[in-house]
């Protein structure tokens, strides 16, 4: 009887050692984030990440133009397009964009603009950001862009986006 208990209770130590040692690794090595399944937002899990661990941990890791652009992920939600994109300097992410196409755009007004800041709100939220009123301003030049800025990184949308609707997040320095 004692060697039973002896030997359930090393048991008992050894299954807690591995399974805390398995739940510490999925501390260290968080799970990739796609645009179906953002966990705390999309600029928050990538900000900061050298070109190679966006490419382990990215759904998807494809080149798309000569200016350092590469697809992230792409996913069709209710007949949306959503694609998500990054631009990388000196190794590390400098520009997260999520893009989709725009909706019957004809020409920019107030219908316009609702229509692009309610896609901003989704926008932030798979981004992961919040801004105050007063930390964003609406700019008078082409394609209207609303520009919000924290201390070290800023997201921008046009308010009159033309056929697709853009919105990045950049690093600031």
């Amino acid at each position: 009887m004692k060697k039973t208990g002896i030997l359930l209770c090393c048991i008992f130590v050894s299954l807690f050692f591995i399974i805390s040692g398995n739940i510490s690794a999925q501390r260290t090595v968080p799970a990739a984030v796609s645009l179906e399944s953002s966990g705390d937002g999309l600029w928050n899990y990538y900000k900061g990440k050298t070109k190679q661990t966006v490419k382990r941990n990215a759904p998807m890791f494809e080149k798309i133009n000569d200016n350092n652009r590469y697809l992230l992920d792409y996913t069709k939600i209710r007949g949306v397009e959503l694609y998500l994109t990054a631009d990388f300097k000196d190794n590390k992410l400098a520009l997260l964009q999520i893009s989709t196409p725009f909706p019957e755009y004809k020409t920019c007004n107030k219908e316009t603009k609702d229509i692009s800041r309610e896609y901003a709100e989704i926008g932030f939220a798979l981004m992961g950001v919040k801004f105050e009123k007063k930390q964003c301003s609406q700019s008078k030049t082409t394609g209207t862009p609303y520009v919000c800025t924290m201390e070290d990184y800023a997201c921008v949308y046009r308010l009159c986006p033309g056929d697709m609707w853009f919105m990045a997040c950049s690093v600031v320095k």
